[in-house]
């Protein structure tokens, strides 16, 4: 039987689209967080994970974990 692998879904691909800030609104109403702050998070940590001859799907999960710890972060009490 031979195994078929299903290619990575990043929960957080709309930041990749035109539907980016459709996302940020939902995210930042979810984390209380403005939308700015969502979007330049994300793009803070894309441009910090751009490691040259990382595979894009590595580079995808590790934005991904990355980006997930950020809202987690944010949605601790303070």
């Amino acid at each position: 039987m031979t195994k078929h692998h299903q290619s990575y879904q990043s929960p957080f691909a709309a930041m990749l689209t035109g539907e980016r800030f459709a996302l940020a609104t939902r995210l930042a109403a979810q984390y209380h967080l403005d939308e700015s702050q969502v979007m330049f998070a994300y793009l803070q940590i894309t441009a910090n994970v751009a490691e040259p001859g990382k595979a894009v799907m590595d580079r995808q999960r590790e934005i991904d974990r990355r980006f997930q710890a950020f809202l987690d972060d944010a949605a601790k009490p303070i």
